[in-house]
């Protein structure tokens, strides 16, 4: 029986995970694992973290694949940012995929692609949805909350209204058609939920351009 028995179906695994049923020493396992990633039985996703040839080759949705190793290369984290908007046609350029973390920032490459993790406060640390793979879940974005990360994030965003405008609907190529009124509604929500100034202003060059409800008396103010 190989060692790797019993992690055919598995679609990722630790070096502790295979102790558990590798009756050897660990310098033999160490050993083991070196073969089997030379002769490519065996990949690595980061050190440490493997996932056998026959699960990467069998799975169908290797979407899903990449997106569900995106969650265990650094766990506290949520597919987001240029990724996500690019997946819902907000975004034409393809992106590395990226997530959000409440982590350090930090950069993984290996066989399934570049995996980017951009840090977030954990106060904003929501607008995900679950997604099921292989009985396990992994955290995606709303399109609603990927546009904020986006723009939230961004250290190049003008004060200017003017430069600002001409960035949200020109430089950045942002396609806004395919942001729909629940979408803006969304949006909404994470706005007021962080009381950041910028997004205020944001949001409300994105309500008098699409001809969206005024702000709230109080929400003015805050803009001044």
């Amino acid at each position: 029986m190989t060692f790797l028995a019993g992690h055919e179906n598995s679609p990722c695994f630790t070096k502790q995970d295979l102790t558990l049923s590798f009756e050897g020493s660990a310098n033999a396992l160490n050993d083991r694992v070196k073969r089997a990633l030379k002769s490519k039985k065996l990949l690595q996703l980061k050190k440490g973290l493997y996932m056998t040839s026959i699960f990467y080759f069998n799975e169908p949705d290797k979407t899903k694949l990449t997106e569900f190793i995106a969650s265990q290369l650094c766990h506290n984290s949520y597919l987001s940012l240029e990724y996500v908007l690019h997946k819902y046609h907000l975004l034409f350029e393809t992106p590395t995929i990226t997530s959000i973390t409440t982590k350090t920032n930090r950069t993984f490459t290996n066989f399934s692609g570049t995996f980017q993790y951009s840090n977030m406060k954990e106060s904003l640390y929501f607008g995900f949805e679950e997604v099921i793979f292989h009985n396990h879940l992994y955290l995606i974005a709303t399109k609603a909350k990927a546009l904020f990360d986006y723009l939230y994030l961004r250290s190049d965003l003008h004060r200017s209204v003017k430069y600002l405008k001409h960035q949200l609907f020109e430089e950045l190529g942002i396609q806004w058609a395919y942001f729909s009124e629940q979408d803006f509604e969304q949006f909404d929500q994470y706005v007021w939920k962080t009381n950041s100034h910028k997004m205020m202003k944001i949001w409300q060059i994105l309500n008098d351009h699409f001809n969206k409800k005024n702000f709230s008396k109080w929400a003015k103010e805050l803009l001044k």
